[in-house]
């Protein structure tokens, strides 16, 4: 639920590769992306196409999804004078897969949830911290319950979210009577279904996911304080705050979305079978270069930049302590508050819309015909109505996300939801740029031609 089950995309790239170069504004619409990773990339890599203005319009399943989207942008909008670029690395990842944080980060989240408060409630102070971000087009439902879990985040661990118990109760629920034996689960989920489709995820680093709900993890570095930024369902019951507990991804993990790929290719090396990196080195090593050009718009350069590499490899992870602090809350961190304090995006922007949009915004004539790009989330997909499609342009790129990575799923299921892929693009009068396995393909790509022209699909 709260991200991902594909690796992370630069949607400008994917509709240049078949759409119109000259293009000077493209607008592209992410349904059910679940986090930032789409939108992160599609910014940080701008540069390195001609300038052009984007829009980029989110629509999601839920509030809990736009309000995490919102902290992990605001996070990667904020310029690294503060703090470095490796540890705004590690930030981002502990907030985005971590269901356990560092005291520094539960701080830093703490004091961010506050700014987002005030940024939600008052459009005018979004405006000029992020003016690259809009929420204007939710609902006023909507940003009041934005607001109130905001708010609950402000409580910190003093807001009875034991991320430990309540994951813990969410997995004995999952496996049932499987629960004694889940190290054997664990095992057989991994070298039976994943690491044949996700073989840069190392045993150990998702066995400790698996048993603890931390995916990302360095020596240095003790989590003991709960990320409240994955509660679901708050709701405020007199001067208290009520939630539903964890109702995230416990199988699938986070590291699909980063730590898979990577443009270094000492990153991804193996012997003998055994990667020399983790999924958390190589998604440390793509957030950065994200973060950094992002920031700089030029290209990251490792070893100009010499950064010193002190992976874990395969270690063992499950000496790692893992456990909520009796401490009390910390001292509250305050923030910088003015417009020095993100980086200037005038190239771009993040437009939040309700999920009724997708009803209602195709019957309206600005929208018709209006988006080069539309991504598609497997969660979402069951949902979309024909009528979706006429918002998107006769030579739009369409991304369908598969469900390879759901190791939860059976291989047949996998195969049928690739054909509830290709019945949607039918809908759509899409046709295929390349062939598409739903078993091997993490995404099958299309573009809209309402025309009777055909593409030759490459050799």
């Amino acid at each position: 639920m709260f991200w991902g089950v594909s690796p992370a995309l630069d949607l400008q790239q994917e509709y240049l590769r078949q759409g119109d170069r000259n293009a000077f504004e493209l607008n592209f619409l992410v349904i059910g992306g679940c986090d930032a990773r789409h939108l992160i990339k599609t910014l940080s890599q701008a540069y390195r196409h001609k300038r052009r203005y984007m829009n980029l319009f989110v629509v999601d399943g839920c509030p809990e999804l736009v309000a995490r989207q919102l902290l992990l942008l605001s996070l990667a909008l904020e310029k690294t004078t503060r703090c470095g670029l490796l540890e705004k690395t590690r930030r981002f990842l502990e907030v985005y897969g971590n269901i356990l944080l560092r005291p520094s980060t539960s701080r830093y989240t703490i004091a961010k949830a506050r700014q987002l408060v005030g940024m939600i409630s008052n459009p005018d102070y979004m405006s000029c911290l992020l003016p690259c971000v809009s929420v204007d087009q939710l609902k006023y439902r909507e940003r009041d319950y934005l607001e109130n879990l905001f708010c609950f985040w402000t409580t910190g661990n003093t807001n009875q979210f034991n991320a430990c118990e309540l994951w813990e109760h969410r997995l004995r629920h999952g496996l049932g009577v499987r629960y004694d034996s889940r190290a054997g689960v664990f095992d057989w989920d991994y070298h039976m279904r994943l690491k044949e489709v996700a073989g840069q995820i190392c045993f150990q680093e998702y066995k400790h996911f698996r048993e603890h709900g931390v995916a990302y993890t360095w020596l240095e570095t003790e989590v003991c304080r709960p990320n409240v930024s994955f509660a679901a369902g708050v709701y405020k019951c007199g001067e208290r705050y009520l939630h539903r507990g964890y109702l995230g991804d416990l199988v699938t993990s986070p590291f699909v979305g980063f730590g898979l790929d990577c443009e270094d290719e000492e990153m991804l090396k193996s012997s003998h079978g055994v990667n020399r990196e983790r999924a958390t080195d190589v998604a440390e090593r793509n957030v950065m270069r994200m973060l950094y050009e992002l920031e700089n718009r030029r290209s990251f350069d490792a070893e100009a930049m010499t950064i010193e590499n002190r992976s874990l490899g395969a270690a063992v992870l499950t000496s790692l302590d893992v456990r909520i602090s009796e401490a009390g809350p910390e001292a509250p961190l305050l923030l910088r508050e003015d417009r020095e304090t993100y980086i200037n995006v005038d190239f771009g922007k993040v437009h939040f819309l309700s999920l009724s949009a997708l009803d209602h915004y195709p019957h309206k004539p600005h929208f018709q015909g209006l988006f080069h790009g539309v991504f598609v989330g497997h969660n979402l997909l069951p949902r979309l109505k024909p009528s979706v499609w006429s918002m998107a342009r006769d030579d739009a790129t369409v991304v369908m996300e598969s469900r390879k990575y759901m190791v939860e799923l059976k291989r047949e299921e996998v195969r049928g939801f690739g054909e509830q892929i290709q019945q949607a693009a039918a809908a759509a009068q899409c046709k295929p740029v390349a062939a598409f396995c739903p078993e091997k393909d993490d995404f099958a790509k299309f573009v809209i031609r309402r025309r009777s022209e055909s593409i030759d699909l490459p050799v």
